[in-house]
C-alpha cells in the first residue's frame, strides 16, 4: 500500500528533482533532459533495449511537432471519456472508419500519443511508457492498492483504444486519494514504485529452471540481428501459458521462411492491451542452429505430421509443439540441451490412495523444488 511517510523521503532524497523535471517538459516542450530521464527511468523495469530505444523516438518526434504547432484536442472542455472520444473519431476518419486500424495507429506510436495528451490535459492524462511491460504495471497496482478495470479480449480493437482512458480514470482516483499532483504520480509510476517492487528482476528470471514445454515463435527477415546477440532479453509475441523456463522455436517468416534458432523464456506469459499482438512473453537467445526450411519440414516424417507445418506455419507465434518434436529438432541439430520430458499419464496410473499419491508423486515434486523431508508434514 501507499505509505506517505517513505514517499515524502523519497521527495526529499532527490525525487523532488524528477517531479520537476515531468512538470517542466509536459507542459509545452519536450526537452532532450526529458528523453534521456525517461529512458534511463525505463531501463529499471524494461530490459529490451529496442523498445526504449523506440520510446525515445517518438518523443524526438512529439518535440518536433510541438515546434510546428501541432494539437491533438482542440480547445474545449472535456472529460477523459469525451477527450478519448474525440482523439479515436480522429483516428477513424484518417483510417477510413476502422477500428483496427485506428488503435494499431495507437499501438505503435503509444508514448507519443499520450505523452502528447499528459501535455494538453495533465488532470485527466498520464503518458503511457508500460508497453509490453503491462505485467509489471499490474505489480505496481497489485502493490499500492490500485483497482484496474478488466482488460478488453483481443481482437476488441476500439476497447483496447478506450481502455488507456479507463486506466487514466482508475490513477486518477489514486493521485487524488493520496493527494498527489500529475507530475508526482508520473514520478510515483515510472521511479518510485519500479525502485519499491524490484525492477526487472521482479519479473525476469535469471536462475531458470529446466524447460517443461516448447513453443513456436515467428519472426522476421528484420529480426535476423538479433540471433547475433545472446545476453539481448526481448519481449516477443508468445504464449500467455508459458512459464520461465521453457523453450521458444524461431521460426523467420518470409523470404527466409525457416526455423533459425533457440530461445529461452525468462518472464511468465501475459496480456498487454497496448501491444498489438496483445499476448507477450520475455526470451533470451541460447542457440543458433542450422537453419530448416519450410519445404524441410514438410517433407520431414516428424514434422510434418504436425498441423502448424500443414497449415505453412500460418499463425506461428506461441504454438505449443509436443515433446518428441522438439527433442527430435534437438537431435537434428546436434543441441547439448535439455530435452523435454514428456507426461502421458500412465505412469503412475496404478496409484490407489492418498498415500501413494504423496509417496510417488508429490514428495519426488517436492524434492524436485529443493525441499528436505524435514520441512514438510506427510
Amino acid at each position: 500500500m501507499f505509505n506517505a511517510y517513505i514517499w515524502k523521503n523519497y521527495l526529499r532524497a532527490g525525487g523532488s528533482d524528477i517531479v520537476s523535471t515531468f512538470e517542466n517538459n509536459l507542459v509545452s516542450s519536450v526537452s532532450d533532459e526529458y528523453i534521456k530521464m525517461v529512458s534511463r527511468l525505463r531501463k529499471i523495469y524494461c530490459p529490451d533495449r529496442r523498445v526504449i530505444k523506440q520510446s525515445c523516438q517518438q518523443l524526438r518526434d512529439l518535440a518536433r511537432d510541438i515546434k510546428d504547432d501541432f494539437y491533438l484536442i482542440e480547445n474545449g472542455i472535456y472529460t477523459i471519456t469525451s477527450a478519448i472520444e474525440h482523439i479515436f473519431e480522429n483516428m477513424l476518419t484518417a483510417n477510413n472508419g476502422s477500428d483496427h486500424d485506428a488503435f494499431l495507429e495507437f499501438s505503435e506510436s503509444i508514448d507519443y500519443f499520450t505523452s502528447f495528451l499528459a501535455m494538453e490535459l495533465p488532470e485527466f492524462f498520464i503518458p503511457w511508457y508500460f508497453k509490453y511491460n503491462f505485467n509489471f504495471f499490474m505489480m505496481i497496482a497489485r502493490e499500492f492498492g490500485i483497482e484496474l478495470p478488466h482488460i478488453p479480449a483481443k481482437k476488441d480493437y476500439r476497447g483496447r483504444f478506450f481502455y488507456y482512458g479507463e486506466l487514466c480514470k482508475s490513477l486518477s482516483i489514486f493521485r487524488e486519494k493520496h493527494a498527489l499532483s500529475p507530475y508526482e504520480l508520473c514520478a510515483f509510476l515510472y521511479d518510485f514504485a519500479p525502485n519499491c517492487i524490484g525492477g526487472k528482476a521482479s519479473y525476469i528470471i535469471t536462475s531458470l529452471p529446466e524447460p517443461k514445454h516448447a513453443f513456436l515463435i515467428g519472426g522476421s527477415q528484420d529480426d535476423i540481428f538479433l540471433t547475433n546477440d545472446t545476453d539481448q532479453v526481448v519481449c516477443w509475441q508468445g504464449n500467455p501459458d508459458s512459464l520461465a523456463g521453457d523453450m521458444a522455436i524461431m521460426y523467420l517468416r518470409s523470404p527466409v521462411s525457416a526455423i533459425d534458432s533457440l530461445w529461452q523464456i525468462v518472464s511468465i506469459g501475459f496480456n498487454d492491451p497496448f501491444f498489438y499482438y496483445y499476448r507477450c512473453v520475455y526470451i533470451k537467445k541460447v542457440k543458433a542452429i542450422k537453419r530448416m526450411s519450410l519445404k524441410q519440414l514438410r517433407q520431414d516424417e516428424i514434422f510434418g505430421r504436425l498441423s502448424i507445418v500443414r497449415k505453412n506455419m500460418q499463425g506461428v507465434n506461441g504454438v505449443e509443439i509436443p515433446p518428441s518434436a522438439y527433442n527430435y529438432l534437438l537431435e537434428l541439430s546436434f543441441c547439448d540441451l535439455p530435452r523435454l520430458q514428456f507426461f502421458g499419464g500412465k505412469e503412475h496410473a496404478d496409484c490407489r490412495s492418498e498415500r501413494e499419491v504423496e509417496d510417488k508423486l508429490i514428495k519426488p515434486f517436492l524434492e524436485k523444488l529443493g525441499y528436505a523431508k524435514e520441512e514438510y508434514q506427510q
